[in-house]
């Protein structure tokens, strides 16, 4: 049988890596597809996922998007349609949903931003399968034309997933000059997402940076504009191609990150965080604060401040972190799952019975630990 991923984004490579190899060991026949976009082919040949690359991201305009998806789904549908696969799996994604839909294939989605909406209503109605972390409330899924007979809810953070299988590489430590545990990891606002309704020509992380102890930050910039920026300080390093992110993020002291994606991975990994996201907090974020594994703040001075403590009382926070993540369910494991339950049945209708039969176990067997 054949499962067809679609990897949109950098973070999703790594959020999939453990979900085709876990497919691949239970012989599954595995199709990637991807596009060109903030060197996510670099990430997927760094990890050994082999891929056809077709389509590239449409910069910030409404424009560029709505011409760069069109022209993704025509030549992605021909390749899909060329192949054949029997299920389609994809995360935060507005193409491949509307292919498998159009072309009749069963098909599993993830989805942890519920703020992105236009994208979400692209991917929610045609989803046969919609995995979720329960902590977002389901009517922002419904309000998006979720089927709620497709959803599924899990206690955990999508970056679970993106440290699966993980073990840490000191090599790249070497290749940048630092050593362990002696700096910063910064990563700039998501200035191209459709999302994003903060300052698109300032980043906070500006402010912050002449307020923080004198270490060494680790900076990866999302555009050629913020790379411009952030290399006139004499303390911030900007790696030059694709790199080990995780094994830099696991080593790093802190993380300070005015997106999410790089702010749940290093608490996954341990490495305590400051967001410093300027919108609407995803429910994720609300619920890591709530937990107390992570801080958030716009205000510079807030941000330092507290980052100055995280750094003193570093060994502490991780290992507050540590043990909140490890309670955490693994979205690999969610998502195995539903392809075997999916592929071991009849037929899509047999399939949703069983579905709504497990769901609704799953949700009374969570109703009765409260």
């Amino acid at each position: 049988m054949k499962v067809w991923i679609d990897i949109t984004n950098a973070p999703h490579a790594h959020f999939f890596k453990g979900v085709i190899r876990e497919l691949e060991r239970r012989g599954f026949e595995v199709l990637v597809t991807t596009r060109e976009f903030d060197g996510l082919t670099q990430v997927l040949d760094m990890l050994g996922i082999e891929y056809i690359s077709i389509g590239k991201h449409g910069g910030a305009t409404l424009e560029g998007k709505l011409l760069a998806s069109t022209e993704r789904v025509y030549k992605l549908s021909k390749l899909i349609i060329e192949e054949k696969p029997d299920i389609a799996i994809y995360k935060n994604n507005p193409e491949a949903p509307r292919i498998a839909f159009g072309l009749g294939i069963p098909s599993i989605g993830f989805v942890d931003n519920e703020t992105a909406i236009p994208q979400n209503k692209l991917m929610f109605p045609f989803t046969n399968r919609l995995i979720y972390p329960r902590v977002i409330d389901a009517y922002e899924l419904l309000k998006c034309g979720a089927d709620p007979n497709a959803l599924r809810g899990i206690d955990g953070i999508a970056e679970i997933a993106n440290v699966y299988g993980f073990t840490p590489n000191k090599e790249v430590l070497k290749d940048l000059g630092l050593k362990e545990y002696s700096y910063i990891v910064m990563r700039p606002e998501p200035v191209k997402a459709n999302y994003f309704n903060g300052d698109r020509e300032k980043s906070i992380l500006e402010d912050i940076i002449p307020l923080l102890p004198d270490l060494p930050i680790v900076l990866f910039p999302r555009t050629e504009e913020q790379r411009e920026v952030f290399e006139k300080f004499d303390n911030v390093i900007i790696p030059e191609k694709v790199i080990d992110t995780l094994s830099v993020l696991f080593y790093a002291k802190l993380m300070i990150g005015a997106g999410g994606t790089m702010n749940r991975e290093a608490l996954a990994l341990g490495t305590p965080a400051i967001s410093t996201y300027p919108g609407r907090l995803l429910a994720v974020t609300k619920w890591l604060i709530e937990l107390g594994v992570k801080f958030h703040s716009t205000n510079p001075i807030e941000v330092a401040t507290k980052a100055w403590e995280i750094i003193r009382k570093n060994s502490m926070y991780r290992k507050h972190i540590r043990l909140i993540m490890s309670s955490m369910e693994n979205p690999v494991d969610v998502i195995i799952e539903e392809v075997e339950r999916l592929a071991y049945s009849s037929d899509l209708r047999s399939y949703e019975s069983l579905y709504k039969r497990s769901y609704e176990e799953k949700e009374y067997s969570h109703e009765q630990k409260f």
